[in-house]
């Protein structure tokens, strides 16, 4: 449950991320944030694609295309080693700056993508970090599990769930969302592709945005 939560807590540091950080600079929970965002996103005309390669901040094992007009940010969550790369929907951009004190920032039901990426523990393997995942969802009375199948991603096997969220208050969802979340392990790190989108827009420009994204991911030393 500690693990649900944390991912809870990172979505919710996440939206705020991908909705203010072209914004520059911006105070939350009384620490500075500086969201790795190119500021002239909005300003200037984008690529159809941008390619993603590693930087030298952060031990990243991925490269991927991804639409130009979409909110990227890439950060390590305060106090953890888990490192977070946030595709948000470009409506993200014209949300206002987060309320001060409003518990979720930015409406959440706008499509997103968060990749998080975090070592394994000591004795730790992916089946038990999966079986706290669900356990973590299964105790949420509100998320609905759907189906979960395995695939492979780059000849890397990873196992995909599936879910149907409905909106109550304190999950800061307005529409009933569909989450695909996505596990693999590279190099002895754990990494997850969470998927969401409002089950009213499946199929619409930011899922088949997020098809594009998945079928160009690499896995590179």
């Amino acid at each position: 449950m500690k693990r649900f939560y944390l991912i809870s807590f990172s979505l919710t540091v996440l939206g705020a991320i991908l909705a203010c950080g072209y914004q520059g600079m911006q105070e939350f929970n009384g620490d500075s944030i500086v969201p790795a965002i190119d500021t002239q996103q909005s300003l200037t005309a984008m690529p159809a694609y941008i390619h993603y390669t590693p930087s030298e901040r952060f031990n990243i094992h991925l490269e991927f295309d991804y639409p130009g007009s979409w909110v990227f940010s890439e950060e390590k969550i305060q106090g953890t080693d888990i490192i977070v790369i946030g595709l948000g929907d470009p409506r993200l951009l014209n949300v206002p700056t987060r309320v001060p004190n409003e518990p979720h920032g930015t409406p959440s039901d706008f499509g997103r993508i968060s990749i998080y990426i975090q070592p394994l523990e000591t004795n730790q393997t992916l089946d038990n970090f999966i079986g706290s995942h669900k356990q973590g969802h299964n105790n949420a009375s509100w998320i609905k599990a759907l189906t979960d199948y395995q695939i492979t991603i780059d000849g890397y096997n990873a196992q995909v769930f599936e879910y149907q969220i409905e909106p109550i208050d304190n999950n800061g969802y307005t529409s009933t969302m569909f989450e695909k979340d996505i596990f693999f392990v590279i190099n002895d790190q754990i990494y997850q592709i969470a998927f969401t989108v409002a089950e009213k827009e499946r199929g619409s420009e930011f899922e088949r945005g997020y098809e594009y994204f998945f079928n160009n991911i690499k896995i590179v030393p």
